[in-house]
């Protein structure tokens, strides 16, 4: 028995490393090609540069147009997963706080959106934009992923803050604390692994949108990185290098974001994936 135990434990770890080398070779090999000319990708498409041409990143930002599309992918970031944050909040502390009329009801009605395809929900959120005169406008990227990040970001903070020491709570009504009060100096501030588990889930799915922007966004100026990746390989896809160097400059950010706040991101959602519905 003692043996078998060791050995399992000797395979773990190789498990392990298997795992990781599955997730992260990909990724070298990606900043490794836009490190190459093309001779050196013909010659050795899977090793390391010879000589490092930083100069293609410098052209795909200069040719690719990938400045202003960092700056629009950015702005639209930002607002949306702070919207989604800030509004979730607030849902997910009255469903599991307060009782009303229609509350399962309503909170039922929330979850029904995780069920919902974003593909069903285009052409409506197109219209409806359209009708708004936000077509080509970031806000016509805003709006409606606020709108679909909320279910489950609710879902989420009400299963967090519903899972919350009751005597934490009481003590706070004792001291006088109003409900607002009881959301902004106790809730808020033990509900920051889960609040920050929603924001970086919101800004990875946000970035790496594709489908929405090609749908509501026609103007060049008010491009987002996916959408300007896409047209970027229908003009440079021969040239691998500078290929790779474009998707380095999409997928970088969201990854240095997940690896400095992974321990909190999973924190955050085994904290409130664990609590009751």
């Amino acid at each position: 028995m003692a043996g078998s135990a060791s050995r399992s434990r000797r395979k773990t770890p190789s498990i392990q490393s298997m795992g990781y080398a599955v997730v992260i070779f990909p990724l070298v090999w990606v900043i490794a090609t836009s490190l190459k000319d093309r001779r050196q990708i013909i010659q050795n498409p899977l090793g390391l540069p010879e000589v490092y041409y930083w100069s293609n990143y410098a052209d795909a930002w200069r040719e690719g147009n990938f400045g202003t599309y960092f700056v629009n992918s950015t702005l639209v970031v930002i607002p949306t997963a702070l919207g989604v944050v800030a509004l979730a909040l607030l849902a997910a502390y009255a469903f599991a706080m307060f009782r009303f009329r229609g509350k399962n009801a309503l909170f039922t009605f929330f979850l029904i959106g995780l069920t919902v395809p974003l593909g069903i929900l285009v052409i409506p959120i197109f219209y409806q934009m359209v009708s708004l005169k936000l077509v080509n406008n970031l806000w016509a990227l805003i709006l409606p992923q606020t709108a679909v990040g909320l279910p489950f970001a609710i879902l989420l903070l009400r299963g967090f803050i519903h899972e919350l020491p009751k005597e934490v709570l009481d003590a706070g009504r004792i001291d006088g604390c109003s409900n607002w009060g009881i959301l902004r100096f106790i809730v808020l501030p033990l509900s920051r692994p889960a609040l920050l588990s929603v924001m970086i889930f919101n800004i990875v799915w946000v970035w790496n949108q594709f489908l929405l922007p090609v749908v509501l966004i026609q103007k060049a100026s008010a491009r987002t990185l996916p959408q300007g990746l896409s047209v970027f390989m229908g003009r440079y896809g021969a040239d691998f290098g500078l290929l790779m160097a474009g998707a380095t400059i999409s997928f970088v950010p969201v990854v240095i974001v997940y690896v400095i706040f992974q321990r909190q991101f999973i924190k955050g959602i085994a904290a409130g994936a664990l609590s009751g519905i």
